[in-house]
């Protein structure tokens, strides 16, 4: 868990085809403690997903800086932050599997030398080769698909799954990586009007029993 800040953020994105440059955000300065739950609402373009963005590291602003558990992120690639995003859009891989889609994240964490890498590979397709990384990670995609009631699915692959399935394998990988700070951009827009209800229920209750920082980006006043 760590503390959110953003000091005198600005964003400003260059002139198009001879119009002015788009100021999106003009000096942000915002504290988000930590364990919290940030709800950010606003209409389109107002640039609250800029925001979000920024702090994900996927954009770069163009001053002020971002700080995490007191550290400044502002100018570190989005793997070293320590958070984890949830998208409008799920981007769940297609080829994937639901179990394979939440340790996606796992797997790619921490650096690993071809060794390694083959080990670990060979475990995960043949019962001939032990790999201790491989059975944590098994282990944990188990602990979130029982979180989220995604056990019987975990062999599915994404166009099997309804929306309401698929947007919680995409909660389920951002959970698994254990993230200092949860990102969440518009994540039930996909969604009919229960299933957002039940969806929003369901997330409040998991960051209160993760106590992970939270920043939820949306433009539904409900």
């Amino acid at each position: 868990m760590a503390e959110v800040e953003f000091q005198n953020l600005r964003k400003q994105y260059p002139p198009r085809r001879g119009a002015a440059a788009v100021e999106v955000l003009r000096g942000i300065d915002l504290q988000i403690k930590d364990g919290e739950f940030l709800v950010l609402v606003g209409p389109s373009g107002c640039g609250k997903s800029t925001l979000l963005r920024l702090l994900a590291g996927l954009e770069t602003p163009s001053a002020g800086e971002v700080l995490v558990g007191g550290r400044t992120v502002t100018n570190l690639p989005p793997s070293r932050r320590d958070v984890a995003m949830v998208f409008q859009s799920y981007a769940l891989y297609p080829h994937l599997s639901v179990a394979q889609n939440i340790a996606f994240g796992l797997r790619r964490s921490g650096h690993r030398g071809w060794q390694q890498q083959l080990r670990d590979w060979l475990a995960r397709n043949t019962a001939f080769v032990h790999s201790p990384r491989e059975q944590a990670i098994t282990k944990q995609v188990q602990h979130v698909a029982e979180m989220l009631n995604l056990g019987p699915l975990l062999d599915r692959l994404p166009k099997e799954l309804s929306g309401g399935q698929k947007q919680r394998v995409a909660l389920g990988r951002a959970i698994a990586r254990e993230p200092a700070v949860f990102l969440m951009d518009e994540p039930l827009s996909n969604l009919d009007a229960k299933l957002r209800g039940d969806t929003r229920r369901q997330i409040v209750d998991l960051q209160r029993s993760l106590g992970v920082t939270t920043v939820y980006v949306t433009h539904d006043q409900v």
